[in-house]
């Protein structure tokens, strides 16, 4: 494997960059995945109309990976499945406080399992789900993606979806990913992306606790980096949450996916990085080990 074709799998694509009008491009998967790739995004957001569709798109796309690259590694499609996998035609429950407000972790277990079956369905075999968010700040915008502000009933939830979309079998399971690491509900003046001032004993016990529950309790398969600052560093830098709290102290061994766009924010929206290389290289030693949704960073910092 050259070093362009190991950088290719610890990024992404996104579909809208490997089809036309008819189907998949083959010019275009070329240019964009013709040395593999490891990450492609939800093809349900992006004008495919029915779980059919769908998963035939996911079949000529692992067809190409397989049969016209030189490793024929099929990549990870991901989508998102908060309360509903995103795609037209499959199931929609309540948002998450909704589902908190049952304080029913076996109902949310059962929704995860209903989850897994249609995920894997369309070829999507990791969720960019659930939000692990202790929220306590009202004005933060995306209150209603959380289970609530109580760590014991979020910890309790987040374990439920776990077990439920992941399975006990690796086989017929889902990835779980839990996001988003750390204390992102908690940012200032509830402003998304603003910084999050807490303490250590606070952010371990409050903030951590429910991705410490899945980890332990239920074998969490991925996590997301916040987007905020912890401390004045950028949790997509801080090598502190990413490898010493999660790693070290919570035992995390799975796989570390940026947020969307989270190593680029490093130098084009929060200047602790010179460039995009850079950025990646920042993120790289904090503990990042997928960037998401395109290659920004790690790929030119592996390259």
């Amino acid at each position: 494997m050259t070093v362009e074709e190991k950088a290719q799998q610890v990024t992404g694509a996104m579909p809208t960059r490997l089809f036309g009008r008819h189907g998949l491009d083959e010019e275009q998967a070329r240019a964009a995945i013709g040395l593999g790739i490891g990450h492609v995004g939800p093809l349900g957001m992006f004008g495919h109309k029915s779980p059919a569709q769908i998963a035939n798109a996911v079949n000529q796309v692992q067809r190409f990976l397989v049969t016209g690259t030189r490793l024929g590694i099929p990549a990870l499609f991901h989508t998102e499945a908060l309360n509903g996998v995103v795609a037209p035609g499959l199931t929609a429950f309540p948002t998450a406080i909704g589902l908190a407000a049952t304080w029913n972790p076996a109902a949310v277990e059962a929704m995860g399992d209903v989850l897994r079956r249609q995920t894997r369905a369309i070829g999507h075999l990791c969720v960019l789900s659930p939000v692990m968010d202790v929220a306590r700040d009202a004005r933060w915008g995306r209150v209603h993606e959380t289970y609530g502000e109580e760590p014991y009933l979020v910890s309790a939830m987040s374990v439920a979806f776990t077990r439920g979309i992941q399975g006990d079998d690796p086989r017929t399971g889902v990835l779980a990913t839990g996001k988003h690491f750390l204390a992102y509900g908690l940012t200032e003046s509830g402003q998304n992306m603003a910084r999050t001032n807490v303490g250590a004993r606070e952010l371990y016990e409050v903030y951590a606790r429910p991705f410490e529950a899945a980890i332990k309790l239920a074998g969490l398969a991925g996590i997301m980096n916040s987007y905020s600052t912890v401390d004045g560093v950028p949790v997509g830098a801080s090598r502190e949450i990413l490898t010493t709290l999660l790693r070290e102290r919570l035992g995390f061994t799975g796989t570390v996916v940026s947020d969307y766009e989270a190593v680029g924010h490093l130098h084009r929206r929060l200047d602790v990085a010179r460039d995009a290389e850079d950025a990646g290289r920042i993120a790289l030693a904090a503990g990042l080990d997928m960037e998401l949704p395109i290659p920004e960073g790690l790929s030119t910092a592996a390259a």
